[in-house]
């Protein structure tokens, strides 16, 4: 499958529409609210965070807005990024149980 970069509505991992588009920053900063609450150690947290930033894609040609910030231009939908934040919470040997606490629609709430 060949995705047009340049389609302001098309998730580049997927290719599928954009429903709710919200940006990296504020996918990051409900992911930070969700730990904060989840009580992990600090440093537990920061590993989480950055594991998260360096894996989240930041090609930015779109001209799509983040419906929360109206900043940053959307690159993601929410199922690739609940996939990506899954892997990752796996990847870094975190508990079935934990990654369920932690699952991404309890992030989705606040947006």
């Amino acid at each position: 499958m060949v995705l047009n970069i340049f389609n302001s509505n098309l998730c580049i991992l997927c290719g599928d529409s954009i429903s709710d588009p919200v940006c990296r920053g504020c996918y990051l900063k409900q992911t930070e609210i969700l730990l904060n609450d989840l009580n992990l150690p600090e440093i537990a947290n920061e590993v989480i965070l950055r594991k998260i930033k360096n894996n989240f894609p930041t090609e930015n040609l779109k001209s799509t807005e983040c419906v929360l910030c109206r900043k940053d231009n959307v690159t993601i939908c929410r199922y690739c990024f609940s996939i990506m934040l899954t892997n990752l919470l796996r990847e870094l040997n975190l508990s079935e149980n934990l990654i369920k606490r932690f699952n991404y629609d309890s992030i989705c709430e606040g947006i």
